[in-house]
C-alpha cells in the first residue's frame, strides 16, 4: 500500500512538473528586421522590452525587430504558477546594400503638385486601416509562410537605402520580386484584408493583410485585385495579379512586412522554420 501510495505521489509529482513546463522556445534568427516566433507552455504573459505581447492560448506569440534596432533586447515571460523566466536579446547592427534606380519618372520621384493632395488622401486611408492592427487576436502565421508569386527575379531587397535618379529616398522596406504582367500572387498566410485600394500614386493597386499578433504584409502595384476590404482569406488563396500601376518602373511585386511599427525582411518569415503543430510543441 505505502509502495503504491509512493508511485502515485510521484506521479502527481511529475505530471505537476510537466504542466508547468518552464521552457521558452524561440524560431528564427535574431537580427534586426526579423521576425520571431516563439512558444511557451503555461505562459501567462510575454513581454518584451516593457511591450506585452499578444499570447494564443497555446503559449504561441510573436515578435519582430525594426531595420535599424540594435543592442540587447529582454524577453521575459511569466508563467501560470507565478514564476518567470528572461532572455536577453542581443542583435549587431546589420549594413545593408545602396541601390540606385536611374532614368525613373521625375513625378514617381519628386510628385508634382496637383498629386500632393491625393497623396495625403491615401495617406490617412493607410493610417486608418492600420490602426486596426493589432486587434486580430487569430494566429493565422502558425502555419508558417509562402512565397507570394513563383519564380521571378529579385530586383530589391529589403533595408537598402535607394537613390532615385540621384536623389537619395527612404530605405527599401520590402522585397521587389521581377516576373511577369497578370501572374498570380497569394497571401503568404491567412488573414484578414484591412485594405484594397485602387489606383493609389505609389502603391497602385495593392491589398494590405493583417495576420494577427500585430503582424501584416503587403502586395504593391497589382494590374488587378482579386479581393476586397474586409475579406478573409486562407494561405496561398489568389489576391490579385501583378502589374506595374502607381511607382513602378516595370511589372513586379512589391512585398512587405511589418509587425506593428517595426519594418520587417520578408525572407525572414521564408526562413522560419515553424513545426507544423507548433500549438502542441
Amino acid at each position: 500500500m505505502k509502495f503504491q501510495c509512493r508511485h502515485i505521489l510521484m506521479l502527481i509529482i511529475l505530471l505537476t512538473a510537466v504542466s508547468y513546463s518552464q521552457q521558452i522556445k524561440l524560431y528564427g534568427t535574431l537580427r534586426p528586421g526579423n521576425l520571431i516566433v516563439g512558444k511557451a507552455d503555461n505562459a501567462k504573459v510575454v513581454i518584451l522590452d516593457n511591450k506585452t505581447l499578444a499570447l494564443d492560448t497555446s503559449g504561441v506569440f510573436i515578435f519582430g525587430f525594426d531595420r535599424n534596432a540594435k543592442g540587447t533586447h529582454i524577453l521575459k515571460v511569466i508563467f501560470k504558477n507565478k514564476k518567470s523566466v528572461s532572455k536577453k536579446l542581443k542583435l549587431k547592427r546589420r549594413k545593408y546594400k545602396i541601390q540606385r534606380i536611374n532614368k525613373m519618372k521625375q513625378a514617381l520621384v519628386t510628385p508634382p503638385k496637383y498629386a500632393l493632395k491625393k497623396i495625403r488622401l491615401e495617406s490617412k486611408m493607410m493610417k486608418e486601416a492600420r490602426s486596426k492592427v493589432g486587434k486580430l487576436k487569430v494566429p493565422y502565421f502558425e502555419q508558417g509562410f509562402i512565397r507570394p508569386v513563383k519564380g521571378g527575379k529579385l530586383t530589391g531587397v529589403f533595408g537598402s537605402q535607394r537613390i532615385l535618379n540621384g536623389i537619395p529616398k527612404s530605405p527599401h522596406n520590402g522585397l521587389d520580386i521581377s516576373v511577369p504582367k497578370g501572374t498570380p500572387v497569394k497571401a503568404s498566410a491567412g488573414g484578414k484584408v484591412l485594405i484594397a485600394g485602387n489606383k493609389f500614386y505609389y502603391n497602385g493597386n495593392f491589398v494590405l493583410i493583417d495576420h494577427g499578433f500585430g503582424l501584416t504584409t503587403v502586395y504593391l502595384h497589382f494590374n488587378k485585385l482579386n479581393v476586397k476590404t474586409g475579406q478573409t482569406v486562407k494561405k496561398g488563396d489568389i489576391i490579385g495579379y501583378v502589374g506595374t500601376t502607381g511607382r513602378s518602373t516595370g511589372p513586379h511585386l512589391h512585398w512587405g512586412v511589418k509587425w506593428y511599427n517595426k519594418r520587417i525582411d520578408p525572407m525572414s518569415l521564408l526562413n522560419l522554420k515553424l513545426p507544423k503543430n507548433i500549438k502542441n510543441r
